[in-house]
């Protein structure tokens, strides 16, 4: 059978699903595509065919686009107004170089089954175009394309065409005029996720709404894909209810700039990181513990409730989150539920002092009308519940879903209108605020509508390979997307190693730090090909104002609320870096991570939860990186999970300490 993209006719008016359903007896080796971006009813539908460089269009005209009464020879049609803007469509969709050749390359195979018998035919050989009745739908589809397909086109050729049929597909921005070898496309996994269900019909039973999944590891081009998404829908429905959510303030910033680019109408679809959406959806009487007041809280209920206990503020945390994640509403339902695969669970006793701590910390909050935001998605069920009315969502699109609760999930299906959509991009091998979840945990059959994306364009293989190996030396999973290929024959450039810089002091890490970014700017990269990731969250800010002050060079703190500015240095921490990319990426403070994970006060348990989020955290912090990575520390030693082939270890002794270079006064 063909692939046939989108797989649906986009139109119920004959004869879309008919010619949608004779694709199907076409050769397996025949890719379909349904034009998105025309106007059925005014202009017809169309249909590029193409088998390897070898293409054909297949067009419809608008109802009563050519009279009845009209003797259909030679010389009617082709002087046929409708027929001249299609030779002159067909024509622009090639370089001016090639439209005096489109005939032989993009011969038209046009369906007038209203004006010609079943088996009629009018050839305009000059033209390059055939016209034909109902034949082409009973039966005879495969021997008349076999027989009309054009002469085979270059590379440039077909990418040109490929842009120019689907301009949904480009990547960069390009006026008409851009050269073939310019061009960035997405790539046909993309193209077939980009479009797979758009008729928005229910695929699984019960299910008033379609869901559609696209999985791939960082790099794939997921994101690029839901934002193209986003812009399509709106494009095809103008008056539908649009919605973008992610995880963080950092991921929706960007990807609001990106349907920005995309689209004149950005406006029109509603993005924002889930806990922003929930609180303006229960309004203005809610109000949220900020950070700072929620460490203090829990340190307190740590004292209170397990002085004596094997459980720190952060396995408290991880716990009451799992719980309200999980909407698990009575204590027998905490202790019965089990684990994912990622994490080890609690014994019961020490379950019952977590429930006992959770009772206790929601009753100081309610005492000061305030709550944790793990409870947002929660209150909006009850009030729906309730009967609180909210305007139901046409289309919802979700970001790095591996970070969303499954109650979240729960949450955002009650407001998607019937015969509405909800598109997931998804990274398996990512996910860390204890919310990496097994598929089963969602509610949703993932695996029975997902795609996926199996290339990766980010990383290069030195980086994709030390990527592979610290994962694999943290972790006993296996990696769904692994980045790196062992079967790759082209040697790996040794310049383009990772590097991990190794430091006796803080101070000695800093200079190093700052000294390798003014080397990098001695070398010619831009201020804007440097993104530097902090594991001291306190310490980012004014790390960025010391680096200011040092370098007399323009920096940015990736706050939530911040819109990136052009020409700086950004700088964030880890958990913050979710949806970023940069040419360069240093990640500084690693002794933090590694000195926690070794903290002698840990169980096992919590040890092994630890080391489980942060090997996701560092995984996708590393795959930020598209050219050079850098990995700063200063523990006593380097940690045996970072002695990995191909990352690079500049050392001047047994310790494998770095050299500190100094800038220059």
């Amino acid at each position: 059978m063909a692939q046939i993209i989108p797989e649906d006719s986009l139109t119920d008016s004959h004869p879309g699903p008919q010619l949608q359903f004779c694709f199907q007896a076409l050769d397996d080796a025949i890719i379909c595509r349904q034009q998105m971006s025309v106007n059925h009813e005014l202009i017809g539908m169309r249909y590029w065919i193409n088998q390897g460089k070898q293409s054909l269009l297949i067009a419809t005209l608008p109802d009563q686009g050519i009279s009845h009464e009209l003797t259909l020879d030679r010389g009617q049609l082709s002087k046929h107004p409708l027929i001249i803007e299609l030779i002159a469509e067909r024509d622009a969709l090639f370089p001016s170089s090639l439209q005096k050749h489109a005939h032989h390359l993009l011969p038209i195979i046009l369906l007038l089954h209203d004006n010609l018998a079943a088996t009629e035919t009018v050839y305009l050989k000059k033209l390059g175009l055939l016209a034909i009745g109902a034949v082409l739908i009973n039966g005879a589809m495969p021997a008349v394309i076999n027989r009309c397909l054009g002469i085979a086109a270059s590379s440039q050729a077909y990418q040109y065409l490929r842009a120019q049929f689907s301009p949904e597909l480009q990547i960069n921005a390009s006026g008409p005029n851009t050269p073939p070898k310019d061009l960035k496309l997405l790539d046909l996994e993309q193209e077939v996720a980009l479009k797979k269900g758009l008729s928005s019909q229910p695929q699984i039973a019960g299910s008033t709404y379609s869901l559609n999944i696209v999985k791939g590891p960082a790099g794939s081009g997921k994101s690029e894909v839901l934002v193209k998404r986003a812009v399509l829908l709106h494009q095809q429905h103008p008056k539908s209810r649009i919605l973008v959510l992610s995880h963080n303030k950092s991921i929706s910033n960007l990807l609001k700039q990106a349907i920005s680019a995309h689209s004149t109408h950005s406006d029109a679809i509603q993005c924002l990181p889930f806990h922003e959406w929930s609180r303006k959806l229960l309004g203005g009487t809610w109000r949220f513990v900020y950070e700072d007041q929620e460490i203090e809280l829990f340190d307190l209920m740590v004292k209170r409730h397990f002085e004596h206990e094997d459980l720190n503020r952060t396995g408290l945390m991880r716990e009451i989150n799992f719980i309200k994640d999980r909407h698990i509403i009575t204590e027998a339902d905490y202790l019965s539920t089990l684990r994912s695969s990622h994490s080890l669970a609690l014994p019961n006793p020490l379950r019952k002092r977590v429930w006992l701590a959770m009772i206790d910390i929601d009753t100081h909050l309610k005492d000061r009308n305030s709550s944790l935001w793990g409870d947002a998605a929660a209150a909006l069920l009850n009030a729906l519940d309730e009967g609180k009315t909210l305007e139901p969502y046409t289309h919802v699109l979700i970001d790095e879903s591996q970070y969303f609760a499954p109650i979240w999930l729960t949450l955002i299906t009650r407001l998607i209108a019937p015969q509405g959509s909800l598109f997931m991009t998804v990274d398996p091998d990512q996910g860390f605020y204890n919310r990496s979840l097994d598929t089963n945990e969602t509610g949703l059959l993932i695996d029975s509508v997902s795609s996926r994306l199996p290339n990766h364009y980010r990383c290069n293989p030195a980086i994709a390979r030390v990527v592979d190996g610290f994962r694999l030396t943290r972790s006993m999973d296996t990696l769904n997307f692994p980045l790196h290929s062992k079967n790759q024959i082209e040697p790996i450039n040794h310049e383009d190693h990772p590097q991990l810089l190794h430091f006796p002091t803080k101070e000695d890490q800093k200079n190093r730090l700052f000294s390798e970014v003014h080397q990098l700017l001695q070398r010619g990269y831009q201020a804007n090909d440097i993104l530097i990731l902090n594991a001291d969250i306190q310490s980012t800010r004014l790390l960025a104002q010391e680096m200011r002050d040092t370098l007399r060079i323009r920096t940015s703190t990736l706050s939530g609320s911040m819109i990136i500015e052009d020409n700086t240095i950004k700088l964030c921490d880890i958990q913050s870096a979710t949806g970023l990319q940069s040419k360069i990426v240093l990640i500084a403070g690693l002794e933090i991570i590694f000195n926690a994970e070794s903290n002698a006060d840990l169980s096992e348990r919590e040890r092994h939860n630890l080391q489980n989020d942060n090997t996701r955290l560092l995984h996708m912090a590393m795959t930020r990186a598209s050219e050079r990575l850098y990995l700063l520390t200063s523990t006593e030693q380097v940690p045996d999970s970072l002695i990995i082939e191909g990352l690079d270890t500049p050392s001047l002794s047994t310790q494998q300490l770095t050299p500190v270079r100094y800038l220059n006064p």
